[in-house]
């Protein structure tokens, strides 16, 4: 017997996957929960398990398509041999998701998958009646409209082809990639294809690397950046964290600089609420958040990930280093769920620990701030009284989008957190 198995919904919000790698071949026998692929989502990457056991007749669509959820993925002969396994699958847990960082950015348009044997549900009505001026309300997914406010596209706008004229994020990607109307001559301006020989290799950009690129790229198309570098005297801090460094680690805490920076850039913000903040492209409107819920970027082997720690306010250091060792262990390790990948105000992100003086950090948009952190380093420093001494000495990069965040007022933003770096004493007589 015959058994088609369709993309399974795999998150809230999630209507469309993009396959990573199939895992099995026409002519295998898989059993139940075995994994038949590996899938990227806006936001993670996850295998797809067999709900039962059989043999692949068919496989529909080849790694880097975009299949729809409720869409053929896999047909089997079912082993009637066997007992019948549940009638439908779950979806994975979040808990074994491998994550990815976060927004979609305009790429080339997705291949589309090959059209399944057995006849489809009814497709979406061409013409006016897939125009969203027709049907009186735009009918799009959360997730696809803020894919729309991260492309600058006006979803209202785009025709839908999705079940019952859904847009989708494939709509979007077509709509975000048409070319504006130009004069014959730009045509030479077009990407030109690359000629490449025998010794050359040809990597595909696929999954959760595509995902990175099309947030960078979105990133910088959306808001225009400014960077604003400043010399911060680290050698208090140094101070204070090698004194505490063992008591935390007696309490099973490693304790890094980082809990202290994002402390003390929370109690900055108090005097600046606006840099906590995320844009609403499609309002035209600043949505100042309530809550410090910082991003942290993390090197993972799957690539960069933004784990958010919420209400940064309302902990202290040790609690932040507490949290931030879990987290940051279970991203690396591919387990954390989508809701710790997503919703981040304000985000920062450090290469310290590796190197390098200074970084001109890309926003993860929609916010409207980012902090970079350098490496800090020994240098002979001339003191106020024109004495010499060293000192450990440190670069902050934040970048800023300019639309919203004046270049006085970044400058007095980061005044602030630096008098806080340099005297900890102030922000750590706080228990939260």
């Amino acid at each position: 017997m015959s058994f088609i198995f369709e993309v399974p919904e795999v998150g809230e919000g999630v209507v469309e996957i993009e396959i990573s790698e199939w895992k099995v071949a026409v002519g295998d026998v898989v059993d139940v929960d075995q994994a038949l692929c590996e899938i990227t989502t806006d936001k993670a990457s996850m295998d797809i398990p067999s709900p039962k056991r059989g043999r692949v007749v068919k496989l529909y669509g080849e790694p880097g398509d975009i299949l729809g959820v409720h869409t053929p993925l896999v047909e089997l002969e079912l082993d009637t041999s066997a007992p019948a396994p549940a009638p439908k699958a779950e979806a994975p847990a979040p808990a074994a998701e491998k994550p990815a960082p976060a927004p979609a950015a305009k790429a080339e348009p997705a291949k589309a998958a090959p059209a399944p044997a057995p006849a489809p549900a009814p497709a979406a009505p061409a013409g006016p009646a897939s125009d969203p001026a027709s049907r009186g309300v735009t009918k799009a997914t959360p997730a696809v409209r803020r894919h729309a406010r991260e492309l600058g596209v006006d979803v209202a706008t785009v025709p839908g082809t999705g079940p019952k004229g859904r847009v989708s994020h494939a709509d979007l990607e077509k709509a975000a990639s048409a070319p504006a109307p130009a004069p014959a001559t730009s045509s030479a301006h077009a990407a030109a294809p690359v000629a490449s020989t025998a010794e050359d290799k040809r990597v595909p950009i696929r999954g959760i690397r595509r995902k990175i690129a099309q947030r960078m790229q979105a990133a910088k198309q959306t808001s225009p950046h400014f960077t604003y570098v400043e010399e911060i005297d680290f050698t208090e801090l140094v101070r204070v964290r090698s004194a505490l460094k063992p008591r935390a680690a007696a309490m099973g805490v490693k304790l890094t600089y980082i809990p202290f920076i994002a402390k003390a850039v929370s109690v900055a913000m108090r005097q600046f609420p606006e840099v906590n903040a995320v844009m609403d492209e499609a309002a035209s409107e600043l949505v100042v958040r309530g809550s410090h819920d910082f991003g942290f970027a993390v090197d993972t082997p799957n690539g960069l990930m933004v784990p958010v720690i919420r209400g940064v306010q309302n902990k202290s250091v040790l609690a932040l280093a507490e949290e931030m060792g879990d987290l940051f262990a279970r991203t690396r390790d591919g387990k954390a769920t989508r809701t710790e990948l997503s919703g981040s105000s304000f985000t920062l992100t450090s290469v310290g620990n590796i190197g390098g003086v200074l970084a001109t950090p890309i926003l993860n948009t929609p916010e409207v701030a980012i902090l970079g952190i350098n490496a800090i380093r020994k240098r002979a420093m001339v003191m106020d009284d024109d004495s010499i001494a060293v000192r450990h000495m440190a670069y902050l990069s934040p970048s800023f989008d300019h639309r919203i965040i004046d270049g006085a007022i970044a400058a007095k933003f980061i005044k602030v957190v630096k008098d806080l770096i340099e005297h900890p004493e102030v922000f750590l007589m706080e228990l939260a």
